[in-house]
């Protein structure tokens, strides 16, 4: 650090006495414009004044401090706020006691002029110097278009231009037909992505590099469809959601299959998350999972006092705590990791009378919509019967807030965990108080998370087997696991005790079609999609409200409340005429049950109880 200090110090040095001799030759060029080859007594005088009042001036608008190779504005707009008032105020002196007719006013005039348009050109020829340089070093690296002609394009241009980007830059395509022929920062404007494919075959680019931190689908595709073709590699820039959390705008990446959804504006006002969880204790059922985990991650970021992390998995949980400590240590007073059962009432009443939580994120269940169609008693033991255990033990410990992670599969269910999934809503819905105010969150698919699809596909893909899609019709709702949890986030801060909260998870997409995008961008030709018939407790879309339900529109564009208008439940119909039949684990009867608290659960007929887990 002191050694990038003394040569940031010497540096100003060296260009301060750059300019005072430019401002000498400037002196000498106005001298013999107005006197000719005569020497008036006080030129040596008002010439070392003039030299001293504009680098003086220039040192205290932080001229020096300027980056020449970046911001011709300010070394413009700086430069004029060093000359004009010295030559003002010299001219007013001089003017004064000499006269306005003096011969001093012209000489000003030209000494100050030149000076500034010598002080100027020097600025301009290094950074052409710079550029030359940076140009000539870069041959070898690979040639790059730039996809995005604003301003994060024209920062990777000046990055480039400094020698400190891995990509020779050749030129942009932007969606602004009216920018073709023009010139960003010397980087000429081709034409837009629909001329993309022939402009990197042209310009023989290697890379294409998206700098567009919101795009569309469509876009999204045509760009990389294009740079498939030409055979060019695909760099992208973080999401503005990446860049909020933390991301470099520079950082950039390799084209990630989520990518290929294209990149919804979401932005996040941290404040009223922060208020919700600053200084606060938290609890995370399931954190080892994948969602459980990424809000194990987000929520370090607002401050909490204390994270609690609790999931059956050891091995998940371990690894997820060493991981926020930094790899450096298991666990700490501000981060715990708890082995536990949700079902285990007696150790969640042991847990949160030790930890008192204020806050409760509850992502624990099973999830696997196929496999808990085989083991129905498992979905409803785990599903419903931990999460009314770690409801009751919230309340009996006056926990300020617990948000219940659900799932667009509760509404109008096909499936088991959907419909214990809308039970454990009702369940909230019921419990809810003044003291404990609980909430509930729906979304649909995330990206990436244990055993989804799309990780599936591309796993698929890698050992060249075909992709299994089960329907060529079926459609799916679809976001990155850290724009969800962040949604999630927006939604409990606003949410009150009994609301259902639903977020908006973009476009569908329909999943044949993406599955043969991923076997083009990433296949080698020996995998293909076939489709396998719709799964055990599939359907063919999923929706985000219930038809009985309406939304109700909040503050934020991309969080709703569903006010539920069907079936509601008591805490004391719950114990009293289902408790009993779900600790039976008798699947048929429990099945029976869960109809019953969900009218609306039409099972497709491929519950498989009587042939597999009622015979365990």
């Amino acid at each position: 650090m002191a050694e990038i200090l003394t040569f940031q110090f010497f540096k100003r040095i060296g260009l301060i006495i750059v300019d005072v001799l430019l401002l000498l030759a400037a002196s000498t060029i106005g001298a013999w414009a107005v006197f000719g080859l005569q020497t008036p007594p006080l030129l040596a005088t008002i010439t070392r004044l003039n030299i001293l009042a504009v680098i003086t001036i220039l040192m205290a608008v932080r001229f020096y401090r300027i980056r020449i190779s970046e911001s011709s504005l300010d070394v413009l707009s700086r430069g004029m706020t060093g000359f004009v008032p010295v030559f003002l105020m010299a001219a007013l002196i001089l003017g004064s006691y000499l006269g306005f007719r003096s011969k001093w006013i012209p000489y000003l005039v030209i000494t100050d002029a030149f000076g500034f348009m010598l002080i100027m050109f020097s600025r301009l020829f290094w950074r052409i110097l710079l550029s030359y340089r940076s140009r000539q070093e870069s041959a070898h690296l690979p040639r790059a278009v730039i996809y995005g002609a604003g301003e994060l394009g024209g920062t990777l241009v000046r990055q480039y231009q400094k020698g400190k980007l891995s990509y020779h830059i050749v030129g942009f395509v932007d969606d602004d037909a009216n920018l073709k022929g023009s010139y960003v920062l010397g980087t000429r404007v081709y034409g837009t992505v629909a001329d993309l494919e022939q402009i990197l075959l042209d310009l023989k680019a290697k890379v294409l590099i998206i700098a567009i931190t919101e795009i569309a689908q469509e876009r999204m595709l045509a760009a990389v469809d294009a740079a498939k073709e030409a055979k060019a590699e695909v760099k992208v820039i973080p999401s503005l959601f990446e860049i909020q959390q933390g991301s470099k705008e520079l950082d950039l990446r390799s084209l990630d299959y989520a990518d290929l959804l294209g990149r919804p504006l979401i932005k996040i006002d941290r404040e009223p998350i922060e208020e919700m969880v600053h200084h606060k204790r938290i609890l995370i059922t399931g954190a080892g999972g994948s969602i459980g985990a990424e809000i194990c991650r987000q929520l370090l970021t607002y401050g909490p006092s204390q994270l609690i992390l609790l999931d059956i998995d050891e091995t998940e949980l371990h690894d997820l705590s060493l991981a926020l400590h930094n790899w450096q240590k298991e666990w700490s007073d501000v981060i715990v990791p708890v082995v536990c059962d949700v079902k285990n009432k007696a150790k969640l009443d042991r847990i949160l009378e030790t930890y008192k939580p204020q806050l409760i994120f509850h992502a624990a269940a099973y999830k696997h919509v196929p496999l808990q169609e085989l083991y129905p008693e498992e979905a409803i033991t785990t599903n419903i019967l931990g999460s009314y255990a770690l409801l009751r033990s919230a309340k009996e410990h006056r926990t300020e807030k617990v948000i219940v992670i659900s799932t667009d599969k509760a509404v109008n269910p096909t499936n088991v965990m959907g419909a214990t999934k809308r039970v454990v809503e009702l369940l909230a819905s019921a419990m809810t108080s003044p003291q404990t105010e609980i909430i509930s969150v729906r979304f649909g698919n995330v990206l990436g998370s244990r055993g989804s699809m799309l990780p599936l596909f591309m796993e698929q893909i890698k050992a060249g087997v075909p992709i299994t899609v089960t329907h060529k019709e079926i459609i799916r709702y679809f976001m990155a696991i850290p724009e969800a949890v962040g949604l999630v986030f927006k939604a409990a801060a606003m949410a009150r005790g009994g609301e259902v909260m639903v977020l908006d998870m973009g476009r569908p997409v329909k999943i044949h079609d993406f599955a043969e995008k991923l076997v083009k961008y990433y296949g080698d030709g020996r995998s293909k999609v076939i489709v396998t018939g719709l799964r055990p407790g599939e359907k063919l879309y999923e929706e985000l409200l219930a038809d009985n339900d309406t939304t109700i529109a909040t503050e934020d564009k991309l969080v709703f409340k569903a006010r539920v208008n069907g079936q509601t439940i008591t805490e004391e119909e719950f114990i009293t005429e289902h408790l009993p039949v779900f600790q039976s684990c008798n699947p048929k009867e429990m099945l029976a049950s869960l109809h019953t608290l969900v009218p609306e659960f039409i099972s497709n007929g491929k519950v498989r109880h009587e042939n597999a887990s009622s015979n365990l």
